[in-house]
């Protein structure tokens, strides 16, 4: 399938989109891991002198997902290897992970609406029974100094060919709707609002309205365990008479 992205390599593409927004973007060809890479300059004059910095690559030799989970490279230059550094006051709780998933889906969702997005908890997107992106959050911390880290790896318009389970944002699309390249850029400012609005309210439970929207788009995903029948204020969600932790997943 052809696409007007084909000549364009989406790690360099997202640094020219940030610098235009005037954030500061860190960019090599290939990494060991985005995250990693920011954990180890967490906290340098730098960084600590940007409130937000997001770090990129075409490839991630040791690219990791939640726990013992690899992430495994498709196509150079092919998806989109990211982690959004945030200097935050002091540690968040567990919930603002239900939060960043719920950025992810409403950014996603936004941007293309056609396509029928889901979650897997913790924090993998989906489109129908492929997943297509995942996020890997993480918080370092020295003395009076935090960052929150927020890995994003969106297979944009390739997928690792050896992950039959997996697609990508391309292959994803309708025959007749090609992916643009502006698409992707209102993704991206679309992502950072949702992620500055998250975490604009830390510490506050899950309203009603985001209950059922978490409930929603865990529903979506085709069931494995049952139906999601209750999310409570606090992230957890019910299946059936039994009570589940998000983070225990």
């Amino acid at each position: 399938m052809d696409h007007p992205l084909k000549d364009l390599r989406i790690g360099e593409l997202t640094q020219q989109w940030a610098e235009q927004q005037g954030l500061l973007a860190k960019y090599k060809i290939e990494t060991d891991s985005t995250n990693t890479w920011a954990k180890n300059e967490a906290f340098t004059e730098t960084v600590l002198e940007n409130p937000l910095i997001v770090y990129l690559t075409e490839s991630q030799k040791l690219g990791r997902g939640r726990g013992q989970n690899k992430w495994l490279n498709a196509e150079h230059g092919s998806a989109l290897l990211s982690t959004w550094s945030f200097d935050i006051a002091k540690p968040l709780p567990p919930l603002m992970t239900v939060r960043f998933g719920m950025a992810l889906i409403k950014a996603c969702s936004s941007t293309w609406p056609f396509l029928s997005f889901s979650l897997k908890a913790p924090n993998d997107l989906f489109v129908g029974d492929k997943k297509v992106a995942g996020l890997l959050i993480e918080t370092v911390s020295q003395g009076n100094n935090h960052r929150l880290l927020v890995g994003l790896g969106l297979n944009v318009f390739a997928k690792p060919e050896e992950i039959t389970t997996a697609s990508s944002l391309l292959h994803s699309l309708p025959e007749s709707v090609p992916l643009l390249g502006e698409d992707f850029i209102g993704f991206l400012d679309r992502w950072v609002f949702e992620m500055t609005e998250s975490l604009s309210r830390p510490f506050e439970m899950l309203s009603e309205t985001e209950q059922a929207s978490v409930k929603k788009y865990l529903n979506l995903f085709p069931p494995t365990m049952g139906t999601i029948t209750q999310v409570d204020a606090d992230g957890s969600y019910w299946i059936g008479n039994k009570k589940h932790s998000w983070m225990e997943i």
